[in-house]
């Protein structure tokens, strides 16, 4: 079985310089509060795309990151490429000002069986020049807000769980691990940590083995009633992850 590694060195301020093979990176903006560390997560992004009213977030939240800055100003430097989705939460001078620095607009209104989300993903997909084995989706506005969206953007994770798609708020960050890899999740203890959790979702999970935590699972079954993985502790740099099921793998994001 191949092996997958994680980092999340995206939150550093630049890149390790043994970061191996380089990796694409996608922001999508969701309408729900941006994180503090957007501004860094869009340098890294070679496409930025906001979901319908994550555009709204964008304009009236962004600013607040440079306060010494006119609004304007800052708004013009961090447009996004594309706005998609059905455009019911999408306020119209915010469209007028992103649509007049050459934001392209993508309505697909008609479409009401996927989430916004969804769509963002699946548009990614499409784009030629992000057509990569080492693509990463980053997802500000995921976590947050009415729990049966939350539900739906983590659905999403599973829909598109050969992706590599990351879902970031202030507090922490969530991510699919999927059973078809074994994986290697570098740790960097300064941005996050120490708490964790694998938790499964949808199903119970067949045996499931990791290293580097303060409580290992070694070929464990974990359920819905029964055991999961939360509140666990990374002990070492690197965490390793075998499991015969998909998991969500979530660990804190420190506070400045």
């Amino acid at each position: 079985m191949e092996l997958m590694t994680h980092s999340s060195s995206f939150l550093l301020p630049t890149p390790p310089a043994d970061n191996g093979p380089a990796i694409t990176y996608a922001l999508v903006v969701l309408n729900q509060s941006l994180p503090r560390f957007t501004p860094l997560l869009w340098k890294y992004a070679q496409l930025h795309v906001c979901a319908d009213g994550g555009a709204n977030r964008l304009y009236d939240e962004l600013p607040h990151a440079f306060p010494h800055e006119d609004a304007s100003d800052v708004r013009k430097r961090y447009t996004p490429d594309v706005i998609k989705g059905d455009m019911d939460s999408i306020r119209s001078e915010v469209r007028d000002f992103y649509t007049g620095l050459g934001s392209k607009v993508v309505d697909e209104s008609h479409d009401q069986d996927t989430t916004d989300l969804h769509k963002c993903v699946a548009y990614i997909h499409d784009l030629s020049h992000m057509k990569t084995t080492n693509l990463c989706i980053l997802v500000v506005g995921a976590l947050g807000g009415r729990f049966d969206h939350e539900m739906g953007n983590i659905n999403l994770l599973y829909r598109f769980a050969t992706t590599r798609i990351v879902f970031l708020s202030d507090d922490c960050l969530i991510q699919l691990l999927p059973n078809t890899h074994h994986h290697k999740i570098h740790i960097h203890p300064s941005l996050e940590g120490p708490h964790c959790g694998l938790i499964p979702i949808g199903m119970p999970s067949g045996r499931t083995t990791t290293t580097g935590l303060k409580w290992n699972l070694a070929n464990t079954e974990m359920r819905f009633g029964s055991l999961i993985s939360t509140s666990n502790i990374v002990q070492e740099d690197v965490v390793t992850v075998q499991s015969e099921s998909n998991l969500l793998w979530t660990i804190s994001i420190k506070k400045p």
